[in-house]
């Protein structure tokens, strides 16, 4: 856009030349035209490279939450290769722009890792949480290393994963509801992390924190291991008795 707009600018100021020999005020006119193009085209790429805008919160809070899934990933499979899903909930719950929020921030970590992973992102369909459409999606990429859900975990995630099971994709969850339906895979390590929002926080007061995901992910989320399980689910469990 910005290279089209750049070629319009000086296709007006040459006109205006052109025209100038014969029409000399005209002619300067649109000679001054191309120029004030030329200089909104400059104005333009300084605040999309030197002066980026600011994401809102959300976006903010959607990276930092992808930073935080992606570098444990990455610390399980440092120097591996293969396909990572993005596992993300039907179009009802998460818009596109969300979604494409949470894709985003973690090909950003990718790129800062010693894997060579692929990113293949796949969408759920039927109604929020149901068990019966992660199997069937996750049927449709069973040869894929990692699955990372943006979905969060339904009723009766135990039975995604077979009594004993060794093989198959390693599983890493936000969970936005805060529940602690990931607890029994998670303290078995057939999820390796979970992310949910710390309770008692506010998105929206990630405006002011700058950039730094860690520092958000540290602020307005809790991340639970399988060391940490029993820890984060009871805290969260305390925390919804007293909303009741």
């Amino acid at each position: 856009m910005t290279t089209l707009l750049l070629l319009a600018a000086l296709a007006v100021a040459g006109a205006g030349v052109g025209i100038s020999r014969r029409w000399r005020v005209f002619g300067q006119a649109v000679m001054v035209a191309g120029g004030l193009g030329l200089m909104g085209v400059v104005v333009l790429e300084v605040r999309q490279n030197v002066l980026p805008q600011r994401p809102d919160a959300r976006k903010r809070c959607a990276m930092a939450v992808s930073y935080g899934l992606a570098n444990c990933l990455l610390g399980d499979m440092s120097g591996q290769s293969g396909k990572v899903v993005l596992l993300f909930p039907p179009r009802s719950v998460m818009d596109a722009e969300t979604e494409k929020n949470y894709e985003d921030g973690f090909l950003l970590s990718l790129r800062h890792g010693r894997a060579n992973l692929k990113l293949k992102a796949a969408r759920l369909e039927g109604a929020k949480g149901d068990l019966a459409a992660f199997k069937r999606t996750l049927e449709q990429d069973r040869e894929a290393m990692a699955v990372v859900s943006f979905a969060g975990a339904p009723e009766g995630l135990d039975t995604l994963f077979s009594a004993g099971q060794t093989e198959g994709p390693s599983f890493y969850v936000f969970d936005a509801d805060g529940t602690t339906r990931w607890l029994g895979a998670l303290k078995a390590g057939r999820i390796k992390a979970v992310v949910v929002p710390r309770p008692g926080t506010d998105v929206r007061d990630a405006e002011g924190m700058g950039r730094m995901p860690e520092k958000i992910l540290d602020r307005f989320f809790l991340l639970a291991t399988p060391e940490n399980a029993e820890e984060i689910a009871a805290g969260l469990k305390t925390e919804s008795k007293v909303q009741r």
